[in-house]
């Protein structure tokens, strides 16, 4: 793989890193990058293990690992434990991103991993990020943004893996789905996790279940209705037995 040179040149200034690792297409491609410029050895993926991850990209998260030859640590981060958290509110993102790289970074560097870095990249600081606030606090480093990375960058280093499998849509943690302002609730995170689950390793585009407690909202590309129409029944089931409306929207 070929990492682009400011990219590569700040991945090896560190000598050894922690990529904290979601499973999305972003932070894969870092993992891989500093994989490549510092050896199998040097690097060590880290991943909060929460009510928020699901399943689906643990396993993607262990098997990627495995392929590239790193270790993969998984940290119990429950942000359920936190009564600002639950309640929703526009800094739910900051509150949990604050548990989150504190004790990712701790553990890091409980292990001698001094950086710790994650995927975000310029096209991240066009949009409402609460948790970058809380990555400058724990000194979180961003490579993509000091090598002026963006999606599209990103997408043609994943373009070069293409034999891995990196085609993944675009996607954030469970609690996202709940409409702010409604409490979050491990029931509710469950049963979103559920009803995405079958379709997750399916879908190409954009796909969620939201909800805002009295109906739950399956949100597809068209790229995916077919899919989606396979599973229509299914779904309905699932959100059936919590006693949930639902409904399809097709984005």
């Amino acid at each position: 793989m070929i990492v682009p040179g400011l990219l590569k040149k700040f991945l090896l200034d560190t000598r050894c890193c922690a990529v904290l690792f979601s499973g999305g297409i972003d932070s894969e491609v870092l993992l891989r990058a500093a994989t490549d410029a510092l050896s199998p050895e040097n690097v060590v993926s880290m991943t909060a293990d929460s009510p928020f991850l699901a399943e689906f990209y643990r396993d993607s998260i262990r098997r990627v690992a495995a392929e590239i030859g790193i270790e993969s640590i998984f940290v119990n981060v429950n942000p359920l434990d936190n009564p600002i958290f639950i309640k929703n509110t526009s800094e739910r993102c900051y509150v949990c991103k604050r548990e989150v790289y504190g004790k990712l970074r701790e553990k890091a560097r409980s292990l001698g991993f001094t950086a710790v870095m994650d995927g975000t990249n310029t096209d991240d600081q066009e949009e409402c990020r609460p948790g970058l606030a809380a990555a400058g606090e724990y000194g979180i480093l961003h490579p993509f943004l000091e090598a002026g990375m963006g999606k599209a960058d990103i997408g043609r280093m994943a373009a070069a893996l293409a034999a891995f499998g990196i085609e993944k849509p675009s996607d954030s943690c469970l609690a996202t789905r709940i409409v702010e302002g409604h409490p979050i609730t491990l029931e509710l995170v469950e049963l979103i996790g559920k009803m995405e689950a079958p379709l997750r390793p399916l879908v190409q585009g954009r796909f969620r279940v939201r909800t805002d407690g009295s109906k739950l909202t399956v949100r597809f590309s068209k790229i995916d209705s077919d899919v989606v129409d396979k599973h229509r029944e299914e779904l309905l089931g699932i959100a059936d037995s919590a006693g949930l409306a639902c409904k399809f929207c097709r984005i």
